[in-house]
């Protein structure tokens, strides 16, 4: 995508905390590569842990290296996540796109998507195991169904605006107790008791966020968007892969 100076400015973080990539984030890592190429990518990682297979591949991926601790399980990540200083990391930005090697990019949209102001934005984990069946025309009934639902909008491959994370988290670190749940709960508000922290944190319908990322139910998803593709999808591998083998080359 053709950039000018006004553009907000954003980097790719790829969270990674092993220095082996099963098959599929092997793929996950080279779409990004190949599709976000005209932005930063660089790599989160343990300090401890070196990546020299992935930089000899990819020689123009940046690495940023934090305490050992903060990868040593999803609680670890989830406190990371929720800390001042993983977003002061990256202050020379405007934006970062969590992409975790789960996630799949179909096209480059990145600077539309940073360009509509919102402070967080990921697929909207909402699922009815008896929609994912739907014939196609039936986007209707899983539309109804969505009415009015409380949703989380995953982490996993999300769109953070750095200097409303950062005044987020001083509010909430002031006036809250710790936060102990997952990380996109926090931040996607869905928890009654955040109720007064709305008005820090600009979230999209999740009308908008499914253009942006599809997660659980794609098929039925698909239906909703008309037959569109987002500009990523997130968890393929685990929801619905004979779906995503239409879409991803070598998934089988």
């Amino acid at each position: 995508m053709k950039r000018n100076e006004s553009d907000p400015t954003v980097a790719v973080v790829i969270p990674v905390y092993k220095s082996s990539l099963t098959e599929y984030e092997e793929i996950s890592l080279a779409q990004c590569v190949s599709v976000l190429s005209d932005y930063p990518i660089k790599i989160a990682k343990p300090r401890g842990l070196t990546l020299d297979s992935i930089l000899a591949k990819y020689p123009n991926i940046e690495l940023v290296s934090f305490d050992d601790h903060c990868f040593k399980g999803i609680d670890a990540y989830n406190k990371l996540l929720i800390s001042i200083d993983f977003y002061k990391a990256f202050e020379q930005y405007q934006y970062i796109l969590i992409y975790q090697l789960d996630a799949f990019v179909f096209r480059d949209e990145l600077l539309d998507w940073c360009k509509k102001g919102y402070d967080y934005i990921g697929a909207p984990s909402f699922h009815h195991e008896e929609f994912d069946a739907l014939p196609a025309g039936s986007h209707s009934v899983f539309e109804n169904a969505l009415k009015n639902r409380r949703f989380v909008l995953n982490g996993g491959l999300s769109l953070r605006r750095i200097p409303a994370f950062i005044r987020y988290l001083k509010i909430l670190n002031t006036f809250y107790p710790a936060w102990t749940g997952n990380e996109d709960m926090l931040f996607s508000q869905e928890a009654t008791r955040l109720i007064p922290m709305k008005m820090f944190m600009k979230l999209p319908s999740w009308r908008d966020a499914l253009r942006f990322s599809f997660e659980k139910s794609p098929a039925a998803t698909y239906e909703l968007t008309k037959h569109q593709l987002p500009f990523a999808c997130h968890a393929w591998e685990r929801y619905d892969p004979a779906f995503w083998a239409r879409f991803i080359p070598d998934v089988q």
